[in-house]
């Protein structure tokens, strides 16, 4: 993944995104043909010290509830219930925000490239305000991109890049906020505030990403206002 020196490629992006905070277009761009919302899986640490993902699917039928009831009933913290209907603990750490998990980035990046016809030409654009980011990218006097409230270092590589650690602190995952082909076939978009993700394509993509066994996805739309709307 390298540095990029211009901003050109990433000028649609400031025209099609919409005003700070008032729905899913300020977040990801409108015009794409459809849009799914991908949920952030919770984690379970274990006696043990290890860390597993546990699906909202897990968690909804621990609670008799089919995921799509589990996702209405989010309360002000957007977190699925911690606790079964006999009051186990189903999870003990939350989702991460702001941040795409890794094993939801490696799925994106085993989907995406067969819907752009420049899978080797991506945008990624990540928050100028994480600690963590890697100082190379800081020092490195590249491109910017100006999304409502936030400031993006921009770098550029081939979709499969999105798997780059954007930290230098340790080993945990760091992504990109904003990434894009060339073609602008697609979009993917995690607001630093949020516990989910965004994906707008072509009908076809966003079928896939909904219908696909290792994701956990509704449909939504750019314009969609009301987060909870979302789920009914």
């Amino acid at each position: 993944m390298q540095i990029a020196k211009s901003a050109e490629s990433a000028d649609w992006i400031e025209s099609r995104l919409h005003p700070f905070g008032i729905d899913v277009g300020w977040v990801i761009p409108e015009g794409f043909a459809a849009y799914a919302r991908v949920f952030h899986p919770t984690y379970r640490r274990t006696s043990a010290g290890e860390v597993l993902p546990v699906r909202w699917g897990d968690i909804a039928a621990a609670n008799n509830r089919t995921i799509a009831a589990e996702m209405q009933r989010l309360d002000i913290s957007n977190e699925p219930a911690c606790f079964s209907a006999s009051g186990d603990e189903l999870w003990n750490e939350q989702p991460q925000s702001g941040n795409l998990p890794r094993d939801i980035a490696v799925r994106l990046a085993a989907i995406l490239p067969s819907y752009t016809r420049t899978p080797e030409s991506c945008w990624f654009a990540v928050w100028e305000g994480f600690a963590d980011l890697d100082q190379r990218i800081r020092d490195g006097r590249g491109a910017m991109l100006s999304v409502p409230g936030r400031e993006l270092f921009l770098l550029h590589g081939a979709v499969e890049e999105v798997l780059t650690n954007l930290s230098d602190m340790g080993p945990r995952y760091r992504s990109p906020n904003l990434w894009w082909p060339d073609d602008r076939a697609w979009c993917v978009g995690t607001e630093i505030d949020f516990n989910w993700s965004y994906i707008g394509g072509s009908s076809a993509c966003i079928e896939q990403i909904l219908s696909d066994s290792e994701l956990e996805a509704i449909p939504t739309k750019s314009d969609q206002g009301n987060f909870m709307q979302e789920c009914s």
